[in-house]
């Protein structure tokens, strides 16, 4: 299934399907389930509404299969609105998304976002490999290549990396859910310091919108800049920042991550 099949499925009454083919290790791939997550909520409960933020904490592995969605609202203001969203498969939760809505107002205060940093060109940057029966079957989705730093394994001396990422079969419209499925393409930044595989999952994700993505093409390939704040006693966390091909900041995203090794 295509990315767009994917969102297809979901009816915005509860039902949706995880497909074959996105996998990541013993699970789907988080980026796709965060996604999902998203668009049963923009169908069921925030058409319209502009996305703030959202916490996202993966529960249990996702297989593929039917999945059951249902949303709830919170609090729903004028501007603002909280509302959540859970993912379950035979009766158990797998995935839990807090999502906060917030309409523009006027107001004096501005401080800019995070500027891009020199990157080498897409063209001149390392590709992710993508070689079945090794990495993720996910990875056979996007385009994903490494303008500065190491791919997972290479025994780095650093947890820090920059890059460029998209996808091979461009979606229909670039909305917020297909920016969420990107995002999380990328492994758990310490991998990059390992010398041999390892196992490695995110526990919970935080991203904050600057900006609306849907007024992007379908085949932009965004900058993303990563940095590990800490890792110890197998849990790690790492910051992120999102901009567009002309180099505008579009989103913050933070990650508590464990890794097995």
């Amino acid at each position: 299934m295509t990315f767009d099949e994917v969102l297809a499925s979901v009816d915005g009454k509860g039902n949706g399907v995880l497909p074959e083919g996105w996998g990541q290790g013993r699970a789907l791939f988080g980026g796709l389930v965060g996604a999902v997550l998203y668009d049963h909520l923009e169908k069921s409960v925030a058409a319209g509404r502009v996305l703030r933020s959202f916490s996202l904490s993966f529960v249990a592995p996702a297989a593929p299969g039917p999945v059951a969605l249902s949303s709830e609202v919170f609090r729903e203001g004028k501007s603002v609105m909280q509302a959540m969203v859970t993912a379950r498969q035979e009766g158990q939760v797998v995935a839990a998304m807090l999502a906060s809505f917030g309409s523009a107002r006027e107001s004096t205060v501005y401080v800019a976002a995070p500027v891009v940093p020199p990157m080498k060109a897409a063209a001149q940057s390392q590709a992710m490999p993508v070689v079945k029966g090794l990495t993720p079957d996910f990875l056979a989705h996007f385009d994903m290549r490494y303008a500065s730093g190491m791919p997972p394994f290479c025994g780095s001396e650093e947890a820090n990396f920059s890059g460029y990422m998209g996808f091979r079969v461009p979606p229909a419209n670039m909305g917020t859910a297909a920016l969420i499925a990107l995002v999380d393409t990328w492994p758990p930044s310490v991998l990059s310091m390992l010398k041999a595989p390892a196992p490695a999952s995110s526990l919970t994700w935080t991203m904050e919108l600057l900006d609306d993505p849907a007024t992007r093409s379908p085949e932009t390939l965004w900058q993303y800049q990563v940095r590990t704040e800490q890792c110890q006693d197998g849990y790690g966390q790492s910051s992120a920042t999102i901009w567009d091909a002309e180099g505008k900041a579009v989103a913050l995203s933070r990650q508590t991550f464990t890794v097995f090794a």
